[in-house]
């Protein structure tokens, strides 16, 4: 694994023009922070008991999680300044994919739909799917696997044409260790053409890996990873 670099730098050394990995690498470091105030606003004690007294159970389930993540994501966006980055993204959750022509409860679902307009006017979407992670057979079953990083490099159609797209563990143990397990998974047996941490600004850095997408006949798809922290005896995958 290389040292780290920005985003934008690794954006541009797959292709981009720097004025394209500049608008890109920031709309994907806002989503991912996005994201992470999410959790952490969902992990405070009062939200946290808010969100499981909407559970089934005490122990929420993986869709559970992603509802109460996407609602505080919508609360922080809309409390967001006008015009601010945060404010200029559209979210949604469960969001249906474009093309896939399946109706009801057939139509496939991406977990998180990030969406923004470029100044040129061109509508782009960042989406991650998400999988939870228990034990380390979950990374090659669940996270790398066809209902997994494969909606965006198998399923026909795709859960996102783009260029980018994103992956998130909800890690329900040892959160440490998911992000070393998935690098050494996606040095063996997942076609990676590379992997590496990027650096996303404000201090904060995420996983990449590029993956070929040639039986989809589209370009490369950059992945960006994280792994969320719901380590805590009442919760379950």
């Amino acid at each position: 694994m290389t040292a780290s670099i920005s985003l934008q730098q690794w954006l541009v050394e797959r292709g981009l023009t720097y004025q394209e990995a500049d608008l890109w690498s920031e709309f994907i470091a806002d989503a991912l922070l996005l994201l992470e105030d999410g959790h952490s606003l969902l992990r405070t004690p009062q939200e946290w008991l808010s969100f499981l007294g909407g559970c089934k159970t005490t122990r929420p389930t993986e869709p559970e999680i992603t509802s109460g993540l996407g609602d505080r994501m919508r609360r922080l966006r809309n409390d967001a300044e006008i015009d601010s980055n945060r404010d200029r993204i559209h979210l949604s959750y469960e969001s249906p994919t474009p093309g896939d022509e399946r109706h009801g409860n057939r139509k496939s679902k991406a977990d998180f739909r990030f969406e923004r307009k470029f100044e040129a006017g061109r509508a782009v979407a960042f989406v991650m799917e998400a999988k939870p992670l228990r034990t380390p057979g979950d990374i090659a079953g669940r996270y790398l696997a066809a209902d997994g990083l494969g909606c965006f490099i198998e399923r026909q159609p795709p859960y996102s044409k783009e260029l980018a797209a994103g992956m998130v563990g909800y890690a329900f143990a040892n959160s440490s260790t998911w992000l070393t397990a998935l690098m050494a998974a996606l040095s063996s047996g997942i076609a990676a053409s590379r992997m590496a941490p990027v650096e996303l600004g404000l201090q904060r850095t995420s996983l990449a890996s590029d993956h070929g997408r040639p039986g989809l006949g589209l370009d490369a798809l950059t992945v960006l990873h994280a792994v969320l922290d719901f380590a805590d005896e009442s919760v379950a995958g």
